[in-house]
């Protein structure tokens, strides 16, 4: 937990959970068992798994912070995780609500449950009044890495309850098209995507050990998508192994100095792209 992070696209962490189980590709290389407080404690992923702990000292921890910032939630943890209690998701989301000078960005690869407990939480009033409106300084996001978990989770997405939705591509291990899932004239979802639109792309290579290769071809083609279907787009980072396809079956490393390629001036111009969505301020 920090009032301030070195994640581009964010300013602030907030872990009320720690732990968290491996459920993709995406999750091979995690880095929370390499940051400090992992270390220290020495916990280390056995069998895909870090026992989880709920930190309740850290609940009302965003209520202090004065200065409106991006909060990212739960960045060593998955806030949708199996074994968070549904009273502990309660009490997180309370303090969002009433944090309403903040702008809090949750981002999970369990979007059933997300849609499920949202579903609820913004579902029809008690006093028969029609459905509650989603907080709109409280975001909600898929990680995706391949077109696989594309497919599967962007359409769930597409479903839940959120003001403002994004789609966190990193790391990016192949090129993935979202074309068909979040409404282009024509896609099954284009009807549905009037509604509960995507608002916000995040575009990154893997970095770290054992990282895999990016091509910086995959982050061209979601940026054109994204300009395409006026949606905002941030490219992360190139990654630690980033390559350009230049000609077919011909490829360059790029040799960035930057160890996570998060450095925009060693990029390619066409790819400094960090737009983030411009219609987030509104009143809860």
């Amino acid at each position: 937990m920090a009032d301030h992070s070195a994640i581009q696209w964010t300013d602030a962490t907030w872990n009320p959970t720690t732990g968290c189980t491996k459920v993709s590709p995406g999750c091979a290389h995690c880095y929370i068992e390499r940051t400090i407080p992992f270390r220290t404690a020495h916990r280390r992923f056995r069998n895909g798994h870090i026992p989880l702990v709920f930190h309740e000292n850290r609940l009302e921890q965003p209520l202090h912070w004065k200065a409106p910032r991006r909060i990212f939630v739960n960045s060593l943890s998955d806030l949708f995780h199996k074994d968070v209690p549904t009273d502990f998701l309660h009490a997180v989301y309370h303090t969002m609500e009433a944090a309403h000078w903040h702008q809090f960005q949750v981002l999970t690869k369990r979007p059933e449950r997300m849609r499920s407990y949202l579903q609820w939480r913004y579902g029809p009033r008690e006093d028969g009044g029609g459905h509650r409106i989603p907080s709109r300084h409280i975001w909600h996001g898929v990680s995706v890495e391949n077109q696989k978990w594309a497919n599967e989770r962007i359409p769930i997405l597409l479903t839940t309850p959120s003001a403002v939705r994004f789609i966190s591509a990193e790391p990016l291990l192949e090129e993935v098209t979202f074309d068909g899932l979040w409404g282009y004239p024509g896609s099954a979802y284009h009807e549905q995507l009037a509604r509960w639109p995507i608002h916000w792309v995040i575009v990154g290579g893997e970095s770290g050990p054992g990282s895999r290769r990016f091509d910086v071809w995959w982050a061209r083609r979601l940026i054109g998508e994204c300009k395409a279907a006026g949606v905002a787009c941030f490219v992360k980072q190139l990654g630690t192994k980033a390559i350009e396809t230049r000609e077919e079956c011909q490829r360059w490393d790029l040799n960035l100095r930057d160890k996570k390629g998060g450095d925009m001036t060693e990029w390619p111009s066409d790819l400094r792209v960090r737009e983030f969505p411009s219609s987030v301020r509104a009143a809860v």
